[in-house]
């Protein structure tokens, strides 16, 4: 890793401020649309944000244009998230339209070779960003339903770029070949079926929707198919790496998430199953890949930025991963805790987010913590 992105550090630490932002709103029981914005246009754009200012560098061979503009970038979405935290939400869309404009003519002026399949996926996810802050600021002016901002940007935004990434990520860190035709049937897979199901949020028909569910299915399908390919191909037995496993975590929770979109909007459940359907998706499956992507990619952008110190480290003693190992259980647990409490309701509620607050302690005393206290050391 050549390029060391400083400004992606930043971006962590804001997004696990805006996950614990939206944990203390949900287990207060308090506006669920607040927790939903919060870690949707909080936690999840500030995270893969963070990656894409890493990332983008990286597969490029060359350095960020503009890097300049990277702090200008978070510096708006550092107030977004304020404004987001005090229920200022009018103001906060249209700092997050400012910021998604931004950012994409940043990320675009940076890649010039848009050949890897990674790539077009990042870039295809950048663009999503844009139009959902557009949708979120349309939505606030009551133009558009506010369900088509946020799943534009959890199916746009969030899976183009979790699919793009792990289907690099997986078959370099498990040592396997991938078929890189299958990512790019994938890509274009994604490009048809995507606009069509998140037309039918502006519609607001549920029964529609429901229907069309088919079509990220169909994406997600054969997404978790490739994946499986890469393992059933392998050679000979070997041992999964530890970001990996939280992927495959993460991939559990995704079609259970999905499902339960499909039978909340089919059967008109939707006060009853929103809370467990969000639980899945956004802290069950989007937020165990961050697990798995942020204990990968942090401790290297720690190294890199010590190396650049002249301070030699070992990339190992940046992170316990015998702690991280031992979460991966907890985390299974602590879902299905906050499924159960949101389902059951009343003061079960209150109770719902506490193992996975938790949760998050120890993932950030692990990788967040500990880095911090080895540069003191070696410093």
């Amino acid at each position: 890793m050549f390029y060391v992105s400083k400004v992606s550090l930043f971006f962590f630490v804001l997004a696990w401020v805006d996950l614990f932002f939206s944990l203390i709103y949900k287990s207060l029981s308090l506006n669920l649309e607040a927790v939903w914005m919060i870690a949707v246009f909080g936690f999840i754009a500030h995270t893969i944000m963070s990656a894409m200012y890493q990332l983008i560098p990286n597969s490029q061979g060359r350095s960020l244009k503009f890097p300049q503009v990277s702090y200008i970038v978070f510096s708006l979405s550092l107030f977004a998230s304020l404004f987001l935290y005090a229920g200022w939400f009018h103001y906060a869309s249209y700092i997050c339209a400012l910021v998604s404009i931004i950012f994409f003519v940043h990320i675009f002026i940076s890649v010039k070779n848009w050949g890897p399949v990674t790539v077009k996926f990042l870039g295809l996810s950048a663009l999503y960003f844009l139009i959902s802050s557009i949708f979120l600021l349309l939505s606030d002016l009551g133009y558009v339903p506010p369900q088509v901002a946020v799943h534009t940007l959890t199916l746009g935004f969030m899976l183009n770029a979790v699919m793009g990434t792990q289907l690099a990520w997986i078959p370099m860190l498990y040592m396997e070949a991938l078929n890189v035709k299958y990512g790019i049937y994938l890509f274009y897979v994604s490009l048809l079926a995507l606009p069509p199901f998140l037309f039918s949020f502006y519609i607001l028909n549920y029964k529609f929707i429901a229907l069309l569910s088919i079509l990220p299915i169909a994406v997600v399908s054969y997404f978790l198919w490739i994946i499986y390919s890469v393992f059933s191909g392998r050679r000979m037995p070997k041992e999964i790496p530890l970001a990996v496993r939280y992927f495959i975590l993460a991939m559990v929770f995704l079609p259970f998430g999905m499902l339960i979109g499909v039978l909340m909007a089919g059967n008109n459940l939707i006060p009853l199953l929103i809370r467990p359907h969000i639980d899945l998706l956004v802290y069950g499956f989007t937020a165990t890949t961050i697990m798995g992507g942020v204990a990968h990619l942090y401790p290297r952008i720690v190294y890199g930025w010590m190396q650049s110190k002249g301070v030699n480290v070992s990339i190992q003693t940046l992170v316990d991963e015998v702690l991280l190992r031992k979460l991966l259980p907890y985390v299974t647990f602590s879902i299905f805790w906050m499924s159960f409490c949101d389902v059951m309701g009343d003061f079960f509620l209150y109770f719902s987010a506490l193992p996975y607050i938790f949760l998050w302690l120890l993932f950030f005393k692990a990788v967040f913590l500990n880095s911090v206290l080895k540069s003191k050391v070696t410093s």
